[in-house]
């Protein structure tokens, strides 16, 4: 017994640090001097003690309950009375989760009804101007580039459990990044894998007052921290559907890679277009956007779409009209009773063949091409998943003289230069993209031409970047020449229009 009231005495001795002493004073009267005028506060305080019971009385569970839910009253109580309407909101969303006790539920019932008086006031004012500036406009990024004693930046990210190696790869990108920038400021790190949610995190990391944040990842997280309304200038590391003009996203996105293929065809003029899909739905989607993106491009030439039902073999035989010239010349040969001299002939119209494929189905396509005629057309990989760097190796004659998609990290893991880099890991392969991200991250944010320009597209040493119209960016893969005879076997082609 005396080890747990030891322990309550220290979580109240660290209340009494945070909180006013008044706070602890008697309630009938010191109480009311820390409430506005315009806060009635009429409980009846002598009912109220009447209802307590001793702490002998209450198991330690209950002590802790009560304490945690005292502290957030009190908190919630202090923003209303600072008019903090975002805090205020945050502290009684959080109490609305829990059990309240019964001594606590008329507080929090009125503190329930000051929050929505308080909206009812906010939905009645002219928010043309908040609206323009946090909806649909995007304000200058706050970001403390090269940072000073004064300057905290706070990374929060699950550094532990499902996400613990893409967390730290996240991490160990943006802190490489922030100190290749020169960065002298504090930088926070919060495992936010160790709360069960935003409100927890937030309670701890204003405490560090950040001039910026990167975070969450974790989508989920990701709501809970947006509707915080912290007002600290935020880098998430997720595709968000809606964001602050103070916020930014950056996220990898295969499908808006798509882009890559149409820079592609426009740099070559190619206009005549055969696309080669399989069943797996992540080629169907990307067929789906890349088509869409054509489309909408007002291109003058063919589009023709072969999906792969069985073989790749029967596929490219069918697009390449084999089959039709030996149908009509069955049909001559029955027609005239004589047997004809005849060979198979390709169709001439095609620019470019584009395959959304698997690794298993992309390696048969050259040779395939080649045998049905197609050997002088160029062709392009988009894989539907990122090859291992082995794979690649393994089946560099299958991919030579063609084009590929693929993230610009892989470039490095894939150079055949050196016997070092031929040592590949599922680390390398897998994660990457996220120590990528952490360093596109930090450069956006010290940017200012980059994090608040709208509609870009900027080639990096670590990919493409997009933006769109609301601040977020999507890290894109880069277009290769695979070419087995080079020390460079994979040459990236820039795909930038330089402007005069």
């Amino acid at each position: 017994m005396m080890c747990v009231m030891r322990h309550l005495a220290v979580i109240f001795s660290v209340v009494c640090l945070i909180l006013p002493t008044a706070i602890f004073a008697n309630e009938g009267g010191e109480w009311d001097e820390l409430l506005t005028p315009s806060m009635p506060y009429s409980m009846s305080w002598e009912h109220a003690e009447s209802e307590q019971t001793t702490e002998s009385e209450q198991s330690v569970e209950d002590q802790l309950t009560r304490v945690e839910q005292e502290i957030l009253i009190l908190k919630a109580e202090f923003a209303y009375q600072n008019s903090d309407h975002n805090e205020l909101n945050n502290y009684i969303h959080q109490l609305n989760s829990m059990d309240i006790l019964p001594r606590f539920k008329e507080r929090v019932a009125r503190l329930n009804i000051f929050l929505t008086q308080k909206k009812n006031v906010l939905n009645g004012m002219d928010t043309t101007i908040e609206s323009y500036l946090t909806v649909t406009g995007i304000q200058p990024l706050q970001f403390p580039r090269g940072g000073g004693e004064n300057s905290t930046i706070a990374v929060l990210l699950p550094l532990t459990g499902t996400y613990e190696q893409v967390g730290n790869q996240l991490l160990e990108g943006v802190t490489d990044a922030l100190t290749s920038t020169g960065f002298v400021g504090t930088v926070v790190v919060l495992d936010t894998a160790l709360y069960a949610n935003a409100f927890e995190v937030w309670q701890l990391a204003k405490a560090y007052e950040p001039n910026f944040i990167f975070g969450p990842l974790r989508k989920t997280f990701a709501k809970q921290w947006q509707s915080l309304s912290t007002g600290i200038p935020t880098f998430y590391f997720n595709e968000m559907k809606f964001l602050n003009g103070h916020e930014r996203a950056l996220s990898p996105s295969k499908v808006k890679g798509v882009e890559v293929l149409m820079r592609f065809l426009e740099a070559e003029s190619y206009q005549n277009i055969l696309v080669l899909t399989d069943n797996h739905a992540t080629s169907k989607r990307l067929e789906f956007a890349f088509y869409s993106l054509w489309h909408a491009s007002e291109h003058t030439g063919t589009y023709q779409q072969q999906p792969i039902d069985k073989t790749v073999g029967e596929a490219v035989e069918i697009a390449s009209n084999r089959k039709q010239s030996k149908a009509r010349q069955l049909w001559l040969q029955s027609l005239i009773d004589v047997n004809l001299m005849f060979k198979p002939r390709a169709r001439k119209d095609i620019d470019v063949v584009i395959s959304f494929l698997s690794e298993r189905n992309a390696i048969q396509v050259t040779a395939l091409l080649d045998f049905y005629g197609f050997s002088d057309i160029p062709r392009v990989w988009y894989p539907i998943q990122i090859p291992s760097a082995s794979f690649f190796k393994k089946n560099l004659p299958s991919l030579h003289a063609s084009y590929a998609v693929l993230p610009a990290y892989f470039q490095h893991n894939a150079s055949f230069s050196s016997p070092e880099k031929n040592e590949f890991s599922n680390d390398t392969k897998r994660f990457g993209l996220f120590y990528a991200l952490g360093q596109v991250a930090v450069k956006i944010v010290n940017n200012s031409a980059i994090s608040d320009g709208l509609e870009l597209y900027i080639e990096t040493e670590f990919g493409a970047i997009r933006s769109s119209s609301v601040g977020q960016f999507y890290l894109l893969p880069m277009m290769y020449w695979v070419n087995q005879n080079n020390t460079e076997v994979l040459s990236k082609m820039s795909l930038e229009i330089s402007i005069e």
